[in-house]
């Protein structure tokens, strides 16, 4: 499991009882999905390439897909930089 997951699960236990009782639950877990790397062109900072991992939750049809970028990459720092400018109006 990577870094960035672990964190991530570790806020969610922290942060939410329910998540903590759901995430400690004996269920099985639902089968894995592969992992998948795509690209996408983004109009203002060109190609980022991303993981695409999709969770399945147990007992239901719902799907998660996290899309993450290597962390220290130029694919990382495209990333966050459309982050911002997907809050910023570009037009004059």
């Amino acid at each position: 499991m990577r870094c960035g997951l672990r964190r991530l699960i570790a806020d969610l236990t922290s942060g939410s009882p329910r998540f903590a009782e759901l995430w400690d639950a004996e269920a099985p877990p639902p089968p894995a999905a592969p992992s998948r790397r795509k690209t996408i062109d983004h109009p203002a900072v060109g190609p980022i390439t991303l993981d695409c991992d999709t969770l399945l939750v147990a007992l239901d049809d719902l799907r998660i897909t996290v899309y993450t970028a290597e962390p220290g990459t130029e694919d990382a720092d495209r990333l966050d930089l459309a982050v911002v400018l997907g809050t910023q109006s570009l037009q004059a």
